[in-house]
């Protein structure tokens, strides 16, 4: 009696076996992660915020300008004796390194002034009379000159230090605001029709 005997042979392929990154694979990656970083901390990111800051400045200055404006529409009183000032006043000042002051005139002499504060991070780099009919020449406010808006009731006017402004056309007073990463922001104040925008 002949018996056969069979052998099973299995084949185990090796290819599909596990791999782990090598030394070098994690030298490069960290190196590529090192290079991002240094270069990520370089980057301004305070640039949007900084921007934004000058909008804030701005917007104030123009809510400041409203808040007389309202006052002036309602006669608004003020203080403890609950006086109503004759008109108010907003002077745009190329004097004392450019300033804005706001007062009230209380039927006898100006008062209650109060200054725009700066904090150090805001400039005014020009000051500027406008023609209504945007026909004139712009007109700089040079030094020691004051460009000021008064309003009493509906009464508004724009007073010149400068002649080259004086002109019943010259109705607009235009700022411009500047920060230190050379960043602007204008202001436009429209005497006739009672307008405030930014641009």
């Amino acid at each position: 009696m002949n018996l056969k005997v069979t052998k099973k042979v299995t084949i185990v392929n090796t290819s599909t076996s596990k791999r782990a990154f090598t030394l070098i694979e994690l030298l490069v990656a960290i190196t590529i992660i090192t290079i991002l970083a240094l270069w990520a901390t370089n980057l301004d990111f305070n640039r949007l915020s900084n921007k934004q800051k000058l909008e804030i400045f701005t917007n104030n200055v123009k809510t400041n300008y409203e808040s007389i404006r309202n006052n002036a529409l309602e006669w608004k009183w003020i203080g403890n004796n609950l006086d109503v000032p004759q008109k108010w006043k907003m002077d745009f000042s190329s004097s004392n390194s450019w300033t804005i002051v706001t007062s009230y005139f209380d039927w006898t002499s100006w008062s209650g002034s109060t200054s725009v504060d700066f904090q150090n991070k805001f400039w005014i780099t020009s000051i500027k009379c406008k023609d209504v009919n945007w026909t004139l020449v712009w007109t700089d406010l040079i030094d020691t000159e004051t460009g000021s808006i008064e309003l009493s009731g509906i009464n508004t006017q724009l007073d010149w230090d400068s002649t080259n402004c004086w002109n019943v056309k010259s109705k607009i007073i235009e700022v411009t605001f500047w920060n230190k990463i050379n960043e602007y922001k204008t202001l436009e104040i429209n005497t006739l029709n009672w307008l405030v925008k930014t641009k």
